[in-house]
């Protein structure tokens, strides 16, 4: 019988690949324990939340939480609503008593939100209920090129080892280590844990088709990309009749998505859409993948070996699409274009070179979320909930 509660704050992200993997550890840790996932208000509809998770969603942001505010209302609007989900975040803290505590992203990033995390982690430290086992979990790759990374990677390090009790590193660390990107002036005394790669299970069997798929994540920055696709179609069109289809992402702006459809209409062989339920039997199902290397578009390519283009965005301020594509590339998984050699010319000269490549297997480890499980369970275990000071040497660290 189930009697641990586990509150999930995953509240912060609209990266839709983010949240599609939180809900799979979510999914996971719901086996053995009542689990809350904490979203954004405007969390993408094609999110596929557990039957076995609790949601509760929080006020709207009004801004991204990674973004720089100069505009004044905004700002104003921001700290208003930091002050509704700090309120939020506490009245459920209090209703839930959680003995598990997961904190998405923070405090590698979004360090705007310290407002509304920070309280609800001291809760649980204050152990009027008992203390509570805070976990922090991240994707691993953090290449930020902006001015003071180095002072955001001490700060990082100072709020983990006062609040978090572990690491989870959703990464094979033979692909891809934390501490390649994370190097704070002082090493971390929080135990860190790469878990493997965490990814949804397929909802069915897919068979290989002759579709070529052009994904982009969420579609933020996908639209150079998408355009330049559609002008490689038009010209391999009438040699191969090879179809082509565009998944356009949760933040594609609304005009170009109404641009997308009408062309769409008019062009022969391509179809869009604006997301799909399952990436992976997509991917399955495609003859080959043209995708800027997000996290779970590149393990899907590698789960099911679909001859993959990797098109890293010349638009997003960091860099990690690019680090994995070359990792990737490394591995036999795909090809790269740089961005800056993105256009309708080499991009159709790619294309005809990537029907006929194939994919290498690649054995990484894809069990994150049961490994991350486990992980838990045993810290948990470990002097009754949390890992104190005397745990830190029990091998977490990996």
């Amino acid at each position: 019988m189930k009697n641990n509660a586990l509150m999930y704050c995953c509240c912060s992200d609209k990266h839709t690949g983010h949240l599609i993997r939180a809900m799979e550890l979510a999914r996971e840790l719901s086996e053995s324990m009542d689990v809350t996932v904490l979203l954004d208000d405007e969390t993408p509809d094609c999110i596929d939340l557990p039957e076995s998770v609790r949601q509760v969603l929080l006020p709207q942001l009004f801004v991204d939480p990674d973004s720089n505010i100069f505009d004044f209302d905004n700002s104003q609007k921001f700290k208003s609503s930091i002050i509704a989900r700090r309120d939020k975040l506490l009245e459920e803290f209090e209703r839930l008593k959680p003995r598990l505590v997961i904190v998405d992203n923070f405090p590698f990033t979004q360090h705007r939100l310290r407002g509304e995390v920070i309280p609800l982690i001291e809760r649980a430290r204050n152990g009027v209920y008992g203390e509570s086992l805070v976990v922090c979990t991240t994707d691993g790759i953090m290449v930020d090129e902006a001015s003071g990374g180095e002072e955001r990677a001490d700060l990082a390090a100072s709020l983990l080892d006062k609040y978090f009790d572990l690491v989870l590193v959703q990464s094979d660390p033979v692909f891809a280590r934390l501490e390649e990107f994370f190097q704070p002036k002082n090493t971390i005394q929080t135990p860190l844990y790469h878990s493997g790669f965490v990814i949804p299970r397929p909802a069915k069997s897919a068979s290989r088709g002759d579709t070529i798929l052009v994904s982009a994540g969420d579609g933020l920055f996908g639209g150079v990309l998408f355009r330049a696709a559609i002008e490689a179609h038009r010209l391999l069109w009438p040699l191969a009749a090879t179809p082509m289809k565009i998944i356009a992402g949760t933040r594609f702006p609304d005009l170009e998505w109404q641009e997308l459809k009408a062309c769409a209409e008019e062009v022969e062989g391509l179809e869009v859409a604006r997301c799909v339920k399952d990436l992976r039997i997509e991917m399955a199902e495609a003859r080959c993948s043209i995708s800027q290397c997000g996290y779970n578009t590149a393990l899907s390519a590698i789960g099911s070996q679909t001859p993959s283009l990797f098109v890293p965005s010349q638009g997003s301020h960091r860099k990690e699409q690019l680090v994995r594509a070359q990792r990737l590339v490394y591995w036999g998984a795909g090809r790269l274009l740089m961005p800056h050699h993105l256009n309708t010319a080499s991009l159709t000269n790619e294309i005809g070179q990537l029907l006929q490549f194939e994919a290498r297997k690649i054995s990484f480890d894809m069990n994150g979320a049961s490994n991350a499980v486990k992980v838990i369970e045993r810290a948990m275990h470990l002097n009754g909930l949390g890992l104190s000071s005397t745990t830190t040497g029990l091998n977490l660290k990996n």
